[in-house]
């Protein structure tokens, strides 16, 4: 146990993978209060302490030679043949295009290009005072109770079509003394656990995921455990025989379950969703992210355990039987699971949750976000909701609706409003291409809802302006359009609807009412405060 006054920094380095590039989880309220030099080294910025300063060419040196290592590894076409055929094989896919499957792996390899890298060069000591004073930097967790700080790394790559992404990454150092030799372990760790065996490694995960969810092509939320899972342990014996068996013990080092044991009866394995139904790809609240990692860890445990007492053959024959079945659903996942190999999956996930029944689930999470609301902790509330958007039957229904509305106004509370507001807005894509019209122009006032609270009707703007069209007398999209045209100056237009307003709305305490009572007591002859500052 960690006593009080030691303080520990573990450095973790994860990596995942998306055609799409994203930006790094940058904190504006982080490094520059540090307050660092910066200077320009072959192609990166790097940002440090000025007792390193003399150290530079040293860094430097290490870099290039890190650049150099990364480029080294090649597969060639015809180990990626090979690699391809013992997935189709393990899988049990018979069909003879595998074009895709050699252009995807090919994309994914490719990740990881360290476009424009920034390095920050901090001691430890700085990023210890700094976190104990209740200060945020990117990728560190700190609690508070065991004085122990984490930083665990995380890279989104981009296939070659896709846009790149500047990557940031984090050198928590010792004394100028120890400088070259901490600096040349940091970069070797880099290389192992993510250039190295971790780049190959995500690269035939994702190909494996992708191969096995085309061949069952899932009906519902909940396979996640199952493809994730099995798509790293199928990896690990793909890294095995045509990598090494230490690059395949270096991949599922980072899907160790002892560093989340204290998580094991929490995270619900069995209700973990897809990514394309979650709220978010990736949550910006440390405590969710660190449920996403558990999460992976205890579903690739599960499917090497399968593996290892049933042998590899097991996942062909799960996958031959579902894919006879008239629907892919976890039910006859659970079910078949139990016909292949006698495992009763449904008793063996339970041990991942708190409760027996999703009723019982919902309920436990309902009480839990009633406690946080009542005392204003909006990061428990949103993770309440978020478990409580896992047990919903829908994801399409009015409930579901508004529980996302809620955790986008928390993420914005929490001040992640660019997090909230790709809750909605991919929120509404998806009633766009599966809801009934009807549907999605009604549901489009949670939308609205959220940019007015959020005092940012603009953001709003047409999604109002369609409700409209079919709800005339719809007090949010009115209240953005009102605040619309006082801002564009048009006091008469906005007065007039504002007046409105209070008609259709009798509560006083409304955001809509008091909205509109703010228009209708602006003095059309007083200047504007933007003139006024001028």
């Amino acid at each position: 146990m960690t006593t009080r006054g030691i303080f520990w920094i573990i450095l973790v380095f994860v990596s995942s993978c998306t055609l799409f590039g994203a930006t790094p989880a940058t904190d504006p309220n982080g490094w520059e209060k540090l307050n660092l030099s910066s200077a320009h080294i072959a192609d990166a910025t790097v940002y440090y302490e000025k007792c390193f300063e003399s150290k530079l060419p040293i860094f430097e040196k290490g870099y290039k030679q890190f650049v150099t290592k990364m480029g080294e590894k090649r597969l060639t076409a015809a180990e990626k043949g090979q690699i391809i055929a013992d997935i189709n094989q393990i899988l049990g896919i018979t069909e003879e295009d595998t074009e895709w499957q050699h252009r995807m792996l090919t994309e994914f390899l490719s990740f990881f290009p360290m476009a424009k890298p920034t390095f920050y060069l901090v001691r430890r000591e700085t990023t210890k005072n700094f976190l104990r004073a209740g200060g945020k930097l990117p990728n560190f967790t700190y609690d508070k109770t065991t004085d122990m700080a984490e930083y665990r790394l995380e890279f989104k790559g981009r296939s070659e079509t896709g846009p790149s992404e500047d990557i940031e990454v984090t050198f928590p150092l010792g004394f100028e003394a120890t400088f070259e030799k901490e600096v040349n372990q940091i970069f070797e760790m880099l290389y192992k656990s993510v250039f190295g065996s971790g780049k190959i490694g995500i690269a035939l995960h994702e190909v494996v995921e992708m191969s096995l969810l085309k061949r069952v092509r899932p009906k519902d939320p909940y396979w996640r455990w199952f493809s994730d899972g099995f798509a790293n342990a199928v990896t690990y014996e793909l890294l095995k025989k045509h990598i090494s068996g230490e690059c395949a013990d270096g991949f599922v080092a980072a899907n160790d379950v002892n560093h989340y044991r204290d998580l094991e009866k929490e995270i619900n394995l069995q209700y973990w969703m897809s990514l394309k139904y979650c709220i978010l790809h990736r949550m910006p609240v440390d405590c969710e992210s660190k449920l996403t990692y558990a999460r992976y860890a205890y579903a690739t445990l599960e499917a090497r355990r399968l593996i290892e007492k049933h042998g590899i053959s097991c996942v062909k024959k799960i996958l031959d039987k579902l894919s006879q079945k008239e629907r892919s659903t976890s039910e006859n996942l659970l079910a078949t699971i139990k016909e292949v190999t006698g495992e009763d999956m449904q008793q063996r996930l339970g041990r991942y949750q708190t409760f027996q029944t999703r009723k019982e689930g919902m309920a436990k999470y309902a009480s839990l976000l009633n406690a946080a609301s009542d005392k204003k902790d909006y990061e428990q509330m949103l993770i309440n909701v978020i478990r409580l958007l896992e047990l919903q039957d829908s994801q399409l229904s009015s409930t579901s609706l508004q529980m996302r509305q809620k955790a986008a106004l928390w993420l914005f509370k929490l001040r992640y409003e660019k997090a909230g507001d790709e809750v909605m807005v991919s929120f509404m894509e998806e009633l766009k291409r599966n809801a009934p019209q009807e549907l999605y122009d009604y549901f489009s006032s949670g939308f609205v809802i959220y940019a007015l609270e959020c005092n940012n009707p603009q953001k709003a703007q047409s999604a109002a302006e369609r409700i409209l069209k079919k709800y005339p007398d719809h007090p949010p999209a009115l209240t953005v359009r009102t605040q619309m045209l006082a801002d564009e100056g048009k006091l008469v237009e906005a007065k007039k609807i504002a007046q409105r307003i209070c008609t259709l709305v009798k509560e006083e305490q409304s955001l809509y009412y008091k909205s509109a009572s703010d228009i209708l007591a602006i003095d059309p002859n007083q200047q504007p405060l933007e003139e006024k500052s001028r």
